[in-house]
């Protein structure tokens, strides 16, 4: 999993910051409705209170001429605030003057507040509970935008309504009337054709003296409530949203930037270090001052120590070379000399053995100083166009007048294979291949060299021959220098010859076994 995506996951807990402010809204919602209802009843009983104390509102029970009754309701259905319920009340509307003036003293704005006598009859009624749906209807333009359209979904989920039964929103609840006017004091809450908003209902008995005398009903919506907390969560989660997407787009820049760099850091060590693990190339380091800056930095350092240091062990076979070849002429010199002297028999015997060692000694410090010779040899040398498999099949036709014991097959193409280069160093690298060749395969077996075009430019050259195979983990080791699978004089410079020429001309070289153990194959790519 790449840092990015982790970063992003990690920055997902921040999508829990709107589901806790729902939380909290929503419990809000819970203590306004709690602090209503206080309020609707603490209405209710000042209300109830003060009609109390006017018992002339509520006279005895005398007989009502019905042509008076009938024209007081039609003036109070024209004149009332709430129109539908007094139509919705019929005969059971008789309503006073002075109870209506006084509850239109007393009522609010948005409480509807009815007063009922003994007989059921409504005596007075003041304000509506249109006002709070006006004010939602108001709120719906605002919801209605594109942007809160899309988040109501989301509130209905993370927010649920608390649900109650469904009622009349024209008339108080027939059981909490007679509950009051039996000294019974209650709230209730019912619904409304709006599945988000309730009506809440308080009723108080009225005493006058020990007597109840009617009963007072106010009532309240909850529009207000819904409307703050639906603007209160749409507010909080668009805010929440904006500021979640924000920290988003901050991390995933942050991320990105941070995966370019280490990209950019993890290919150059890439490149530093080639095939063979001969550093080629440098880091870069960074002036960034934090982890990835001294982790570049410190890189860097260790490249080029590493790198010094490899320097150090390829020069050092030249080095001993050149430290190794006076004192071996030394050696050599003082010899000589003793032969010309006139030594017992069993003295000359030692003075061979002597002879033979220095001729190896000669032999290796040649070997060692072959690979820098080599090297300095191309830092110099001039390129030149020449025919590829012309040089192979001279090389080949050399191979078989010096071993004329060995068979030697040879495949290369009709056609001229140009390449740029030097002459001399593949002719070089070819007879390391085919020594190398000659020492493993077994006696009567063939050394096959092989020429083919690769496309679009280049060749391949190969030489293969039967014999041991290599084991696997030193298929990728044996063109470092100094390694070797042979014993005795050789130091395991031959096929790390064969590397520095072709990657002087631009290609590669690997071995590998032949298919059932039959023997081995190398490889030079050149362009």
């Amino acid at each position: 999993m790449s840092i990015r995506l982790r970063l992003l996951l990690v920055s997902s807990v921040l999508l829990v910051l709107p589901l806790l402010a729902a939380q909290f809204v929503g419990r809000m919602e819970s203590f306004l409705r709690a602090n209503q209802e206080q309020s609707i009843r603490a209405t209710s009983r000042a209300i109830a209170s003060a009609l109390s104390d006017r018992q002339a509102l509520f006279p005895a029970a005398k007989e009502i001429d019905a042509e008076d009754e009938e024209r007081r309701r039609i003036v109070a259905l024209f004149g009332s605030a709430d129109p539908d319920a007094v139509a919705s009340l019929g005969p059971a509307y008789v309503p006073s003057q002075e109870v209506e003036r006084f509850l239109d003293i007393m009522g609010r704005r948005s409480s509807r507040v009815w007063v009922v006598d003994t007989r059921s009859r409504v005596r007075g009624l003041s304000g509506n509970l249109k006002e709070s749906a006006q004010t939602a209807k108001s709120y719906g333009s605002l919801a209605s935008k594109p942007f809160y359209s899309l988040l109501r979904p989301i509130i209905s989920v993370v927010v649920s309504t608390p649900q109650v039964p469904a009622g009349d929103e024209t008339t108080p609840v027939r059981a909490q009337i007679d509950r009051a006017l039996i000294g019974v004091v209650s709230t209730y809450w019912r619904g409304t054709r709006d599945s988000n908003v309730a009506i809440l209902s308080a009723a108080q008995p009225i005493f006058i003296g020990d007597d109840i005398v009617g009963a007072v009903i106010v009532e309240e919506t909850t529009g207000s409530i819904q409307i703050l907390k639906e603007s209160a969560l749409e507010d909080l989660l668009a805010v929440t949203l904006a500021v979640v997407a924000g920290a988003l787009a901050i991390l995933l820049v942050f991320a990105t930037r941070l995966t370019r760099r280490i990209h950019v850091l993890h290919r150059e060590a890439d490149h530093a270090i080639d095939e063979q693990g001969r550093i080629r190339g440098t880091i870069t380091p960074s002036d960034a001052r934090d982890e990835i800056g001294d982790l570049s930095r410190s890189m860097s350092a260790v490249l080029g120590r590493l790198k010094d240091y490899n320097a150090y062990l390829e020069a050092m076979a030249g080095r001993l070379s050149h430290e190794l070849r006076t004192p071996v002429a030394v050696v050599r010199s003082s010899l000589d000399n003793l032969k010309a002297e006139p030594l017992p028999a069993s003295a000359r015997v030692y003075l061979e053995r002597a002879g033979e060692g220095v001729d190896r000694l000669s032999r290796l410090i040649a070997r060692l100083s072959e690979a820098t010779r080599l090297e300095r040899l191309l830092e110099s040398a001039e390129r030149e166009r020449f025919d590829l498999g012309k040089v192979v099949a001279g090389c080949v036709e050399g191979y078989r007048a010096t071993y004329p014991a060995r068979a030697f097959e040879v495949s290369v193409p009709e056609q001229p294979l140009p390449i740029d280069g030097v002459p001399d160093a593949i002719a070089q690298l070819l007879d390391k291949l085919v020594e190398n060749a000659l020492d493993f395969a077994p006696e009567g077996t063939s050394i096959r060299v092989g020429l083919v075009k690769r496309e679009p430019s280049g060749a391949r050259l190969s030489v293969e021959n039967d014999g041991p195979t290599i084991p696997d983990a030193m298929l990728g080791l044996l063109f470092d220098s100094m390694v070797t699978l042979r014993e005795g004089e050789h130091l395991g410079l031959g096929l790390y010859i064969v590397r520095l020429v072709a990657e002087f001309h631009g290609g590669r070289v690997r071995a590998m076994n032949l298919p059932g153990g039959k023997g081995v194959r190398f490889e030079v790519e050149v362009q």
